[in-house]
C-alpha cells in the first residue's frame, strides 16, 4: 500500500494528459462536432460437456457533441445508450486553454487510466470484447465529476494530467459495492446523483511520446470512498457511529503503466494495473464482502497488419493476459483460486475503411482452481 502511495505522490509532482476525442480547430470558433462510434458483438461460452447459447448485442452506441465557444474554450459530451435500453452520459465537460501548457477541464471526466479507459472507441483496441483487465480492475468506462487541468508540452514530448474527482461509492442500498471478483466496478457513480462523503480523490496521468512510434505512459489514483452511511448517520456523532461509517469504506489507490509501439506494419501494446485497497479486513466483516488486499493484471499484445496500406488493414492479432484479483488477502477471508485467470486471445481485426472494423476472436481461458473453457467472439464497430 505504501509504495502506491509512493507512486501516486511521484506523478503528481512531476505533472501529470489525456486526450479528448474530438479535434478542435484552434483558430476557429463557434463549431459543432458530431462523432459517433457504437459496436455489435456476439458471444458464445464453449464449455466441455455442456451446450452454451450464444449471445448478440447492441453492446454501445455512443454519440459525442462538441461546442466550440471560442479558440480557447470548448465544450465536449458523450451520450451512450448500452445493450440497446440503457442511456448514460459517459462524460460532458468544458475545457478551458489559460496558456500553452495548461487547460482547465471540469465536469464528468474519465479517469485517465491505461489505454482503454478513454481510447476505447472499437477502431482502437483489437478484440471483440475490451481487455478483461479494463472491466474487472480498471472498470472501463470509469468517470466521475471533478476538474483539474491539462496539458502538452510538445519540446518535452509530454501530455499530462491531473484532477480532484468524487470518489466510487462503497456502501449503497445496504450492500457492498466492491468485491473481489469485479473490484470497484459497481462502485462508480459515474454522475448520477453522486453522494460525496469523503475528500475528492486524485487522478492523474503522464505520457511520454519522445521516441519514434513509442508512447509510455503512468496513471495513478487514491482516494477514499464514499458512503451512504455517512447520510444515514448524519448529525448523530458518536464513537460507535463513527466506525460504522469508516467501516462502509476503504482507501483505494491503483497505478497503471502502459506501453505502445507501432513501427511499419508492426504493432505491440503492453499494460499493467496494481490496486491497492486500504481497510480491507473491517469493510469485509461489515460487509460480508472479499475485498482483498492487492489486486493485480497485465497484458501483451501483438498485431502484424497484413495488407499495409493507409486506409484498409488486415491485422492478426494476439493477446495474452494475465489477472489475479486476490492476489494479497488478509487472513480473514479465503483466497478465491477462480480469480487467478490466464487468458489467450487470437483473432483477426479487418478495417475496410478506418472507422469500420469487422473482428473475430477466440479465447482460452485457465482459472486458478482448474477451470478450463473458451470463448468465441465476433461483431462489428464504427467510428466516425
Amino acid at each position: 500500500m505504501r509504495f502506491l502511495l509512493y507512486i501516486c505522490i511521484l506523478l503528481f509532482s512531476i505533472n501529470s494528459f489525456g486526450q479528448t476525442t474530438i479535434t478542435f480547430d484552434e483558430d476557429g470558433s463557434n463549431k459543432l462536432y458530431i462523432k459517433l462510434y457504437g459496436h455489435i458483438d456476439y458471444n458464445q461460452k464453449i464449455e466441455s460437456g455442456k451446450r452454451n447459447p450464444g449471445k448478440m448485442d447492441v453492446h454501445r452506441l455512443v454519440t459525442l457533441f462538441g461546442y466550440q465557444f471560442n479558440r480557447k474554450t470548448q465544450f465536449v459530451t458523450e451520450i451512450e445508450v448500452e445493450h440497446g435500453n440503457e442511456i448514460f452520459v459517459e462524460q460532458a465537460f468544458v475545457k478551458h486553454r489559460i496558456s500553452r501548457g495548461i487547460s482547465l477541464k471540469t465536469g464528468l471526466l474519465l479517469i485517465p487510466m491505461g489505454f482503454i479507459n478513454e481510447m476505447h472507441e472499437p477502431t482502437f483496441f483489437y478484440s471483440v470484447e475490451r481487455p478483461l483487465l479494463d472491466k474487472n480492475i480498471i472498470p472501463s468506462t470509469w468517470r466521475e465529476i471533478g476538474a483539474g487541468i491539462t496539458g502538452l508540452f510538445p519540446k518535452r514530448s509530454l501530455k499530462y494530467q491531473l484532477y480532484l474527482v468524487n470518489n466510487p461509492i462503497s456502501y449503497n442500498g445496504g450492500s457492498a459495492k466492491i468485491n473481489g471478483k469485479t473490484g470497484i466496478r459497481s462502485a462508480r457513480q459515474k454522475g448520477i446523483k453522486s453522494l460525496v462523503s469523503s475528500i475528492p480523490g486524485l487522478s492523474g496521468q503522464i505520457e511520454y511520446f519522445g521516441l519514434e512510434g513509442i508512447k509510455v505512459g503512468l496513471s495513478a489514483y487514491y482516494g477514499k470512498t464514499n458512503t451512504a452511511l455517512a447520510s444515514q448517520y448524519a448529525g448523530i456523532i458518536t464513537d460507535e457511529n463513527t466506525a460504522i461509517v469508516d467501516s462502509s469504506t476503504v482507501n483505494l489507490s491503483m497505478a497503471t503503466v502502459h506501453a505502445s509501439f507501432n513501427k511499419n506494419q508492426w504493432t505491440a501494446r503492453f499494460q499493467y494495473t496494481l490496486a491497492g485497497f486500504g481497510n480491507a479486513d473491517k469493510y469485509n466483516a461489515f460487509t460480508s464482502s472479499d475485498v482483498p488486499e492487492l489486486m493485480h493484471g497485465f497484458y501483451g499484445l501483438l498485431a502484424y497488419d497484413l495488407i499495409n496500406d493507409q486506409k484498409i488493414t488486415l491485422a492478426p492479432f494476439a493477446r495474452f493476459s494475465h489477472l489475479n484479483n486476490h492476489l494479497q488477502v488478509s487472513e480473514a477471508i479465503i483466497q478465491n483460486e477462480a480469480l487467478r485467470q490466464n487468458i489467450m486471445t487470437v483473432g483477426v481485426n479487418y478495417k475496410p475503411d478506418p472507422g469500420v472494423v469487422f473482428k473475430i476472436d477466440y479465447q482460452f481461458y485457465n482459472l486458478g482452481d482448474g477451470t478450463n473453457y473458451q470463448q468465441f467472439n465476433t461483431g462489428v464497430g464504427v467510428w466516425f
